[in-house]
């Protein structure tokens, strides 16, 4: 017996045959009518005519499910939801052209043409990203996505809102804000102030249950409703989708991400802590109700461009508030990577112009660079594989044109200037002489460097000397030439003390000047045969790059570690063999004996990073290094217990030329083995204990 399948309404109004794919056959994906594509319930059972009903009623009528779901969460006396049904299919996401969805649309092209179906309709291309219907009756939420969403709320309701947004309003007026979510920031905070205002949480000794049921309820219904945006959807149309009734998961996982970067920045703020030991509570707490939101709204299995940027700053402030080296901000960039993936941003965005207004296509472009770059930076510097590689993705930069997230824009959210400059000028990997300083500029530069940095990491895996040398030589002519391509105004040219710009300017100017330099180090560093005695070239990147971090201390940790370390483990191997570097003199060398040494006393005086911050660990291994070797330098008195005859003889008895930090590291692994390593050198040895 033949099971009879239902065709979907397009297909059915248009008498067409239909694949019977759900939730969207392969028609109506050729022809970009995704949203129209709707099964009915009974599609066999003819209608009377007071039954007949738009589509939209039928639509609404599959919705029953979910609402029904969503309204179990209002009743305060229970959390619990029943278990969902599953989606015929789990949530695909991006299907690119070797899946098995490519595969069967082929086959159903080539049927539909045996039966006089113009193949023109159903040509087996790859299809635009498809996003299950999130309000459909599959919603995969049950009582553990539930229970995420409790866990924030119940923290939520603990919470001062009024006085974290007068903190992260003070810290948007300093110049700074979430490299990504920057346009959104303002509205989400004004959007959760206004969401406890409307509906205050309890007393403190009152029992919550019952608000945190209702207001789970409805950022979970409004979380499952996709974002409905046109070619000529303006600004303010989408954006009011976070705001206002609209309050989703992500609204409040964006402000939370910038609660926590602002305490991270402002080292004093009455309304909410007075010492550093409550502000790093207030910390660590934002950052656990941050990814409650984030793991709620993930969850639901429906992802959308705002759950990608909530995932990119979450990881972003994991990374400042547990350190780069810790599991769980590895495991969210690779979550970051996947979700880009499930999305199909790694693939070409301009194809998508057709039926996605510009602003939205330049933060899709954002932040595949920004995800690419912070890949390759920490694989740089935890020595591990790169995951988003470039040759399996379109490489792609945003376009810094000026007013686009404009809410009094025009409709295609795009000022006039900025539309002529959009239209007039190719948009290149480099970057327009009349490009601002701003954090589009940033998400540029850092990419480009970033991908010399993908290659440079390919050098290191290559054994043969003549490929890696002549192929440093052509990253390296790449490298000065995107420098030289960068506009004037984006130059550090200058020492900072003269530099009299705003501090984002020059914290803009000092990251890029650093990029550049690293990418160079990193180039030095490969071709480099006995990394125990560097040689002069990249001895004097290394040095640069060290007074450059030293003199910018106040961008903290997260600058010190990817580029302050390295570099400072370089110019101390150097200073071990007086015969290294001999050509950058006396004045030089108490260059580096300078830089060291206010990088020792930063540190250990807790100027910029204390016990429990990220990171502290790793710091203090190297300075406590570095601190033994100033000694040995400086003419220090080594500890007593140790003799100084026993330790001539082992010296002598030991080559001093023999020895080898990297002997069981990978060439770029700055972390904690390497200080280690260099504690262990046979000059250091006794001094160590002297500390």
């Amino acid at each position: 017996m033949n099971l009879r399948l239902a065709a979907c309404e397009p297909c059915r109004q248009a008498k067409l045959a239909c694949d019977h794919e759900q939730p969207t056959c392969a028609r109506c994906r050729g022809r970009g009518r995704g949203e129209a594509c709707i099964y009915r319930a009974r599609p066999f059972k003819r209608k009377r005519p007071h039954q007949e009903q738009p589509a939209e009623h039928e639509a609404g009528e599959q919705n029953d499910t979910s609402r029904s779901q969503v309204a179990r969460l209002r009743n305060p006396s229970t959390y619990s939801l029943p278990s969902p049904q599953q989606h015929h299919y789990p949530n695909p996401g991006f299907l690119g052209s070797s899946s098995h969805s490519a595969i069967f649309d082929r086959v159903s092209s080539c049927a539909n043409t045996n039966n006089g179906t113009p193949n023109d309709d159903l040509r087996p291309t790859t299809p635009p990203p498809s996003y299950p219907s999130s309000s459909s009756k599959d919603s995969p939420y049950d009582q553990a996505t539930v229970q995420k969403g409790v866990h924030a709320l119940n923290q939520f309701a603990h919470l001062n809102i009024s006085s974290l947004k007068s903190l992260v309003e003070f810290w948007l007026s300093t110049g700074v804000n979430l490299p990504l979510a920057e346009p959104l920031v303002s509205g989400c905070a004004l959007a959760v102030l206004n969401m406890v205002t409307r509906f205050p949480p309890p007393e403190k000794d009152d029992d919550p249950s019952k608000w945190v049921s209702a207001r789970a309820a409805t950022l979970t219904e409004n979380t499952l409703r996709p974002f409905v945006f046109r070619r000529d959807s303006s600004v303010a149309e989408y954006v009011l989708q976070l705001y206002g009734d609209n309050v989703r998961w992500e609204t409040l996982g964006i402000f939370f991400a910038a609660a926590s970067r602002a305490a991270l920045d402002v080292a004093f703020f009455p309304l909410l802590y007075t010492s550093e030991e409550q502000r790093y509570r207030l910390i660590r707490l934002l950052a656990r109700v941050g990814d409650y939101c984030l793991e709620a709204g993930l969850e639901l299995d429906c992802l959308n461009d705002m759950q990608l940027v909530l995932q990119y700053e979450n990881c972003i402030v994991h990374s400042q508030v547990y350190g780069d080296q810790n599991y769980l901000s590895w495991r969210r960039v690779g979550d970051l990577i996947s979700s880009l993936f499930a999305l199909g941003y790694h693939e070409n965005l301009d194809d998508q112009i057709s039926r996605v207004p510009n602003f939205l296509i330049q933060l899709r472009k954002a932040a595949f660079a920004r995800i690419y770059s912070a890949d390759k930076n920490l694989a740089v510097f935890l020595g591990r594989p790169p995951r988003l590689v470039r040759t399996y993705c379109v490489y792609q930069l945003p376009s810094n044109i000026p007013g686009l997230w404009d809410i009094q824009d025009n409709a295609a959210g795009t000022t006039a200037a900025g539309r002529r400059l959009y239209e007039t000028l190719p948009d290149t990997y480099g970057v327009r002489e009349t490009d601002a300083i701003n954090y589009t500029a940033d998400t540029r530069c850092s990419a480009v460097f970033a991908s010399l940095k993908e290659e440079i990491l390919e050098l290191f895996r290559d054994r043969d000397p003549r490929r890696q040398v002549d192929r440093a030589s052509s990253i390296r002519s790449q490298a000065a030439k995107q420098w030289e391509m960068l506009p004037t105004h984006f130059k550090l040219v200058t020492s900072l003390k003269e530099c009299h710009l705003k501090p984002f300017e020059r914290d803009f100017l000092v990251g890029t000047r650093l990029d550049y330099l690293h990418t160079l180090f990193l180039l030095d560093l490969v071709l480099s045969r006995h990394i125990s005695e560097p040689n002069d070239s990249l001895l004097k990147v290394a040095m640069e790059m060290l007074s450059l971090v030293v003199e910018a201390i106040v961008l903290r940790d997260r600058l010190v570690a990817h580029y302050g370390l390295p570099a400072a483990g370089i110019t101390s191997l150097a200073m071990l063999h007086p015969s290294v570097g001999k050509d950058t003199g006396p004045l030089l060398r108490s260059k580096i004996l300078q830089d060291l040494s206010g990088l020792v006393a930063e540190v250990t005086t807790g100027a910029f990073i204390q016990a429990g911050q990220p990171n502290f660990a790793l710091f203090t291994r190297a300075t406590r290094t570095i601190q033994t070797l100033l000694n040995n330098l400086m003419g220090g008195e080594p500890s007593s217990e140790v003799e100084i005859a026993p330790q001539q003889a082992r010296l002598d008895a030991e080559p001093v030329d023999e020895w080898d930090p990297w002997v069981n590291a990978d060439i770029w692994d700055f972390e904690m083995n390497f200080w280690d390593n260099l504690a262990e050198h046979p000059l250091l040895q006794g001094w160590e204990h002297g500390i």
